[in-house]
């Protein structure tokens, strides 16, 4: 379900990802923008993930980065059998 109000916070959803994100672009790769969190909840939710080492990150330039596999490899342990 989508909140328009959460929605107005987000930019413009890219058309193709690229193979490094930032944490903004990896929640909306994983659609956290599309269920009601605003960027800085997805951040949190994304950094919980992290913690618990279900969703692996790259560090570099004190920043996060997520690259695109190992969000796909997230997603396909989450998937369902």
């Amino acid at each position: 379900m989508i909140n328009d109000n959460n929605n107005q916070d987000w930019p413009k959803r890219p058309e193709c990802f690229p193979e490094l994100m930032t944490p903004v672009e990896a929640a909306m790769y994983l659609r956290l923008d599309q269920t009601g969190h605003t960027p800085k909840s997805a951040i949190r939710t994304l950094t919980y993930w992290r913690d618990r080492g279900e969703l692996k990150a790259t560090k570099y330039a004190r920043r996060v980065w997520y690259l695109k596999d190992e969000l796909e490899h997230f997603l396909k342990i989450k998937t369902e059998d």
